[in-house]
């Protein structure tokens, strides 16, 4: 699954992402990519504290500020 939260601040990239990840199974990844750095740290911090992996990923889309691939574990924390 891919989403992009361009044109989004903190706190809503950080809701719009975790809504996503709840929708995947275990197992699954998600790609996320956005336009504000601030953004990315948030959403990383996030992931980091409820046991998702986050890896930096590259992306064809010239406006991105960041690319993130995102993978849920077999028991994420909520």
């Amino acid at each position: 699954m891919e989403i992009d939260v361009s044109g989004t601040v903190c706190p809503q990239t950080v809701l719009i992402v975790r809504r996503c990840l709840e929708e995947l199974e275990p197992g699954n990844e998600l790609t996320v990519i956005g336009d504000y750095p601030p953004a990315e740290r948030s959403i990383r911090r996030s992931c980091h504290k409820h046991g998702y992996s986050v890896a930096a990923t590259s992306t064809t889309d010239a406006d991105a500020e960041f690319a993130l691939r995102i993978r849920v574990p077999s028991a994420a924390k909520t």
